[in-house]
Order: structure tokens, then C-alpha cells, then sequence
């Protein structure tokens, strides 16, 4: 009988022990979670900390590790890549460059977010940035900020001559080389841009590629770069140099600054570049301070509904191994949404990939120039990066091996796209 009592006294403590570890454990679940964003201070280092501090006063059961990582991009890939081919939890929440995604798709890198946003949600977000993302109707990320190559011009000359603003490649080249041919000074360029064998130089293709009707992937998803569209990009491209003498041919070397730092100086009627140039054409030493205008990037004669801006930007993703996705994706709901770009814009100077910011007029007030950027934004696309998954940097290169061959006559452009279109069927067969 003592031994019967003494096994149920037994019983009723262990009972009692795994029944309290029970509560402690279920009261620790119910305590703040922690989940990590993995995101530089180069560019918005001034609005995460207000933007985060916002985040967790809204949601109390919910803190944010700050990852701050690498600012040089090829950094930050490689510390991505080494994490989720380890399928690391962390950080949840990852800020990747607009020409990622399509990689982190085909590996499995990034979660799809259409449990957590609904198709209204996404439909609030620049439709360029979104392509990117976007891939067999799945969204696998939701753009942070954008920017874009756009089309700068000066106003002064064309006001000289009493010349209206191009809006078609072929009114372009007429008016540089009218312009250029009435200033008679041989240190002034009718048109530069980023033309070295770079991805601003595939950029800058794709631009002219769109303006003149043409997609890079057709209907089925396959390459399609060897069509009239995709060859008269490239032959104007290469007239530009050595038929209308209105592009020098030390373009072929232009990287960004190159182009800015001429077009400061006065030494071009019309460049195309990034609009990181703005500010440093307005500065109060600059010879062309109040003479310059930004526009959309033009289109070929016919295609006026055309995108030809190519955008850039950034991309908050959610990993697939995180513990925490729900929260996560919260905190992404939160840095995109239309009060954290206000912030983000104001505080940082970088432009939220929300739609309706060019009538805000807080970010308007701050940044004046952001009417215009969002006008051009609408007119925008991306690099084809979400369908080429991770061959995209071989078809970034394949395209400016080619597209630099024409430009430097070591091949026609009918030929450049033709060799293009091969090697490209090889690499996404």
C-alpha cells in the first residue's frame, strides 16, 4: 500500500513538473520574436532606424535584428548565396538588387508572398519593379525603392533654336545634329551616354530594344533577339556613331561618371544615364545649373506606348528557411507601404516603388525632382532577370559581348543579334 502511494505521489509531481515546463515554454512562445532584416546603410541607412523603431512599436510581439550588411553589392550576393545554400534562417528578411530574384527563384531562395499579399496589395507597387519578381503568377518579393536611366537634355539649346524636346530616336538625331552643326564647336557632343562593355551598356540596348517594339523573351518565354526590332535597335545604336556623327566614338568607353562629367561641363545637347546625376548637374558650380531637363527615355517613331525606361532598384525577399515568415512578411508589408517610403524618400532620397508618389506632397516638397521620376517610372521595365533565373549574368554578358562587337564594327548588327540569339538558345536550352 505505501508503495501504491508512493508511485502516485511520484506521478503526480512529474505530472506537475512537465505540466509548469509546459507553461514556461507556451509563455515563452507568446514573448517578443526576433527576426533579422539583412540590408546595407549605404542608401538608406538615414530612414531604417525611424522606419524599424515605427515597425516595432506597431507590433510589440515582434523585434528587428539589423543585419547591416556588405554595401558593395557582389558582397552582399555572396553572403546571400553562402546562407541559403547552408538554408540558413537569417536573416528573414533580405534586401536584394532588382537583377537577384530571378536566381534566388530557380534555387529556391525566395518565398513566395502571395499568402501574405493579397493581389491588391501587389497591384500597389510599380508594375516595372514587380516584373521582376513575377514569375509564372507567383510574387517573390516586394520592390523597396527604385531608380532609373533616363533621358536628360538641354533646354537652353533647344530654346536657342527654337527646337521642341525630342520625343523619338529619330527626332533625337536630327536635332543633335542640327544643334551641333550651328555651334560649330567641335568639344560639343550631340548625344552621350554609358556605352562600355558594362550592364549599363546592356541597359542601354534593351532601352532602344523596347522603344522600337521589340521584347526580349517572346510569348513562349525563348529568347528573342535575332528580329528587325532587336537589329534596328543596334543599327541606330551604331549610326548614331558612325552614320550621324552624333555620338562620339569614344562612347564605347563612357561609363556613368564619364558621360555626367562631360555632360556637366557642357560638352553634350542629350545624354542617358542614371538619375543619381541630378543632383550633381544642379550643384552651384555646375556650368549647366537651370539649363537641364530630365525626361523619359524616347521611343522609335510609332511606338509612343512603349516602356523605355530601364529600372533598377532593390527588393526585400523572404527567406524560405526562416522560422518566422509570417513575421517577416510583415515587416516587408511595413518598409514598403506607403507611409515608410514617404519616410524613405524624405530621409534618404530614395524613391519608394509605391504607386501615387508623384502626388505626395511631402516626397514632392523634399524632393521636387520626384514628379518627374515617377513619371518616367511609368513608362518603366526591368532587365530580363526573373526569366533567365540564374543564367542571367552569362546573358548580361553574352548581350554586351555583342551588342559591343557591332558598336566597334567588328560585326553588322544583323550579325551581332543572330550570334546573340544562338548563343543565348545554347545557354537557356
Amino acid at each position: 500500500m505505501k508503495r501504491l502511494l508512493l508511485i502516485v505521489l511520484m506521478s503526480s509531481t512529474l505530472v506537475s513538473v512537465l505540466f509548469a515546463a509546459g507553461a514556461q515554454e507556451e509563455a515563452a512562445s507568446e514573448g517578443p520574436v526576433t527576426i533579422q532584416l539583412g540590408i546595407s546603410t549605404r542608401e538608406v541607412g538615414a530612414a531604417m532606424p525611424e522606419l524599424l523603431k515605427s515597425f516595432e512599436a506597431a507590433n510589440p510581439n515582434i523585434k528587428v535584428e539589423w543585419n547591416k550588411v556588405p554595401g558593395v553589392p557582389n558582397d552582399q550576393h555572396t553572403l546571400y548565396v553562402t546562407n541559403m545554400m547552408a538554408q540558413s534562417e537569417q536573416p528573414d528578411v533580405m534586401a536584394v538588387d532588382v537583377v537577384w530574384p530571378g536566381e534566388f527563384i530557380a534555387n529556391g531562395w525566395a518565398e513566395p508572398l502571395n499568402e501574405y499579399f493579397s493581389d491588391s496589395d501587389l497591384e500597389g507597387y510599380l508594375d516595372g519593379m514587380m516584373n521582376s519578381v513575377t514569375l509564372d503568377g507567383k510574387a517573390y518579393g516586394v520592390p523597396l525603392y527604385t531608380n532609373a536611366i533616363h533621358f536628360f537634355y538641354r533646354k537652353d539649346l533647344l530654346d536657342k533654336y527654337g527646337l521642341e524636346k525630342p520625343d523619338t530616336w529619330e527626332e533625337l538625331i536630327e536635332s543633335a545634329m542640327f544643334i551641333t552643326e550651328k555651334e560649330q564647336n567641335p568639344d560639343l557632343n550631340g548625344y552621350i551616354s554609358m556605352w562600355a562593355q558594362i550592364e549599363g551598356l546592356f541597359m542601354n540596348y534593351l532601352q532602344f530594344m523596347w522603344g522600337a517594339g521589340g521584347q526580349f523573351f517572346d510569348t513562349k518565354g525563348n529568347p528573342s533577339v535575332n528580329t528587325p526590332e532587336a537589329v534596328k535597335a543596334l543599327e541606330t545604336m551604331v549610326d548614331m556613331i558612325y552614320k550621324y556623327n552624333v555620338a562620339p566614338e569614344s562612347i564605347l568607353t563612357y561609363k556613368p561618371n564619364d558621360a555626367m562629367a562631360l555632360f556637366r561641363q557642357g560638352r553634350a545637347v542629350f545624354m542617358v544615364v542614371q538619375d543619381f546625376v541630378w543632383p550633381m548637374l544642379n550643384e552651384a558650380d555646375s556650368p549647366v545649373k537651370g539649363k537641364v531637363v530630365m525626361d523619359r527615355v524616347p521611343y522609335f517613331e510609332g511606338h509612343s506606348d512603349a516602356n523605355t525606361v530601364c529600372m533598377g532598384g532593390w527588393i526585400l525577399t523572404l527567406n524560405p528557411y526562416s522560422e518566422h515568415k509570417a513575421e517577416a512578411a510583415e515587416l516587408i508589408r511595413h518598409l514598403t507601404s506607403t507611409e515608410s517610403g514617404i519616410v524613405l524618400g524624405t530621409k534618404s532620397g530614395c524613391m519608394p516603388a509605391v504607386k501615387g508618389m508623384e502626388e505626395n506632397a511631402e516626397l514632392i516638397s523634399a524632393y521636387p525632382i520626384a514628379e518627374t521620376l515617377y513619371k518616367d517610372f511609368s513608362v518603366g521595365d526591368v532587365r530580363p532577370s526573373a526569366q533567365a533565373g540564374k543564367n542571367y549574368p552569362e546573358l548580361s554578358h553574352i548581350m554586351q559581348k555583342e551588342i559591343h562587337a557591332a558598336l566597334l564594327q567588328k560585326k553588322s548588327p544583323a550579325q551581332a543579334m543572330a550570334d546573340a540569339q544562338k548563343a543565348l538558345d545554347e545557354l537557356l536550352q
